[in-house]
C-alpha cells in the first residue's frame, strides 16, 4: 500500500515556500526567546562587580559561578540537542525555559539573601543555581539553530539563523540597559519571569520541526497541516509518504556518524573553531570590565564598551550572512574572524604603556570585536546545522556547542590565573594572547570541508 502513496520531499517543500508568512513568525518568536537567553548569558558580565562589592569578595571568586554556568551550558547543549532529536525540537526547547526560570529565580533569592558574612555559603548557592540556569541556555540555542533552518528555504537560512543567533548578543545589552534600571539583584527575576511568560505564551504558537515530523509516521497528519500553512494551499491530507533526502552516509549511532568518513573532517574543525571562539567570546562578556586596568580606563568605558561588543553582533552576524548569501561562508567568515583578531590585538596596543587610552578607541575596537567574535559564532551554528542531516542534526550541533564549551569554561580559569598573578603582568599582553585564539578560530574555520556555498553556486 505504501508504494501507492505519494512521496513528497520535505526539504523541497520548504525550500519552494516563501519566507513570509510563517517561517517570519517562527523567526519572530525565535529571535524574543534568544533574546531571554542573551539577556541570562551577559548577565554575569554586568553583576558581578556589584556581586564583589556586597558581599566583599575577590574579582577571583566569580571563577566557580561563571564555571558553573558555562558547564551547567555544556550539558545542557548536548542532552536537550539529543532529546530534541527524540521527542521533538519543540518539547526540548520548552525544557529549556523551564530551567531558565528555575536558576533564574533562585539565583536572585540567593543573591537577595547574601550578606559579607554569609558570602561563602552564597557562594556555593549562587553556583549550584547558575548551573542550572546554564542548562537551560546550553539547550536553547542548538535547538533554535535546528529548528529555524528546518522550517527556512535555503534561499534565505543563513540569513535568518545569523538573525537568530545575533539576537543572543543584543539580548546581552538588554542586561547592560537593565543594570542601570533595576536593583542587581532584581536583575535574576527578570532573567526568570521572561522565560516563563515565553513558555505560557509560545507553547501553542511554536510548531514542531518539519523534518522531525518527516521521520515519525503517526505525526504526518499534523505535518500535512503545517505544510499547508506554510504553503498557504491545502496541498497534502496527511496520507502521503513524507521523506527527507539527505546525503551522507550513517553508522551505528550518531556519535560514530560524526565521525565516519564522511563527516570527520568536519566534525574536527568545526569543534576547534567552536571552541577558540567560545574561549575568546566568553573572557569579553565576562572579563572585559574586570580586565581594563581601573586606574587607566574608567568604569563607564568599561562598560560602554562591553555594551558596544554586544551591539556589534549585529553588524557581524546580519551583514556578513547577506554576504554569505553572495559569497558562501568560508571566505567570509574566515574575513570576518580575522579582523577580530586585529581588533582585539588593537586594544592590547591601547593598553600599552603608562598613558590613558581614549575612550573612542577601547569601545570602537570593542564595538568592532564584538562584530566578528559575535557574527561568527552566528556563523558556526550555521555551518554547523548546514554540515549535518537531519536524524542527527540536534545531537550535531548540541554536542558542538558542548564541546565549545571546553574554550568557554577555560576562560573564566584563564582570566581568574592571571588575575591572581603576582606582579600581574600587563594586561596588554593577555588582550594580545586572546588575539593568537581569535587566530586559530580563523585558520580552523578556513579549513571546515562543509561551507555553505554562495547563491550563484547553487542557482
Amino acid at each position: 500500500m505504501s508504494n501507492n502513496k505519494k512521496t513528497v520531499d520535505v526539504a523541497a517543500v520548504i525550500d519552494s515556500a516563501p519566507y513570509f508568512w510563517m517561517p517570519f513568525f517562527i523567526t519572530v518568536m525565535m529571535i524574543i526567546i534568544m533574546l531571554s537567553d542573551g539577556y541570562d548569558l551577559f548577565l554575569m558580565g554586568h553583576v558581578g562587580n556589584f556581586l564583589v562589592s556586597d558581599w566583599k569578595i575577590s574579582p577571583a571568586d566569580l571563577k566557580s559561578i561563571n564555571m558553573a554556568g558555562l558547564i551547567g551550558m555544556a550539558v545542557g547543549s548536548v542532552a536537550l540537542g539529543w532529546l530534541g532529536d527524540r521527542i521533538g525540537r519543540k518539547k526540548s526547547y520548552f525544557t529549556c525555559l523551564v530551567f531558565l526560570f528555575i536558576g533564574s529565580v533562585l539565583c536572585y533569592l540567593t543573591a537577595k539573601a547574601g550578606t559579607p558574612d554569609t558570602a561563602a555559603d552564597s557562594l556555593q548557592m549562587m553556583t549550584l543555581w547558575r548551573f542550572v540556569t546554564g542548562l537551560g541556555m546550553g539547550g536553547v540555542t542548538p535547538l533554535a539553530t535546528t529548528l529555524i533552518s528546518e522550517w527556512t528555504s535555503k534561499k534565505v537560512r543563513s540569513v535568518v539563523v545569523a538573525a537568530v543567533i545575533s539576537s543572543v548578543p543584543v539580548g546581552g545589552s538588554l542586561a547592560g540597559w537593565a543594570i542601570h534600571h533595576v536593583q542587581w539583584q532584581q536583575m535574576f527575576l527578570l532573567g526568570g519571569l521572561v522565560p516563563l511568560a515565553l513558555f505560557i505564551v509560545f507553547g501553542f504558537l511554536l510548531p514542531e520541526s518539519p523534518k522531525y515530523m518527516a521521520q515519525h509516521v503517526s505525526l504526518h497528519a499534523r505535518l500535512a497541516k503545517s505544510l499547508n500553512r506554510l504553503l498557504g494551499e491545502q496541498r497534502f491530507d496527511g496520507t502521503e509518504e513524507f521523506r527527507v533526502q539527505e546525503e551522507g552516509k550513517r553508522s551505528s549511532h550518531w556519535v560514530a556518524t560524526l565521525w565516519n568518513s564522511d563527516y570527520r573532517r568536519a566534525t574536527f574543525f568545526i569543534w576547534v573553531a567552536f571552541s577558540f571562539n567560545s574561549f575568546v567570546l566568553y573572557l569579553y562578556t565576562n572579563y572585559l570590565k574586570v580586565l581594563m586596568p581601573v586606574d587607566r580606563v574608567a568604569v563607564e568605558i568599561a562598560g560602554s564598551a562591553l555594551t558596544n561588543f554586544s551591539y556589534g553582533a549585529f553588524l557581524g552576524s546580519i551583514g556578513g550572512a547577506f554576504l554569505i548569501r553572495w559569497f558562501g561562508s568560508r571566505y567570509v567568515g574566515s574575513a570576518l574572524a580575522f579582523v577580530g583578531v586585529l581588533a582585539t590585538a588593537s586594544i592590547g596596543v591601547y593598553l600599552m604603556g603608562t598613558g590613558s587610552p581614549t575612550g573612542l578607541s577601547i569601545v570602537l575596537s570593542s564595538f568592532i570585536a564584538g562584530a566578528s567574535i559575535n557574527g561568527m559564532q552566528a556563523f558556526m551554528y550555521a555551518v554547523s546545522a548546514h554540515s549535518y542531516p537531519t536524524d542527527i542534526r540536534g545531537s550535531a550541533v548540541g554536542m558542538a556547542q558542548t564541546i565549545s564549551r571546553i574554550g568557554a569554561v577555560a576562560s573564566p580559569a584563564v582570566a581568574s590565573a592571571y588575575l591572581a598573578m603576582k606582579p600581574l603582568p600587563g594586561v596588554s599582553l593577555f588582550f594580545w594572547f586572546v588575539a593568537a585564539c581569535a587566530f586559530v578560530t580563523t585558520m580552523s574555520f578556513f579549513l571546515i570541508p562543509s561551507h555553505i556555498a554562495s547563491s550563484r553556486q547553487t542557482n
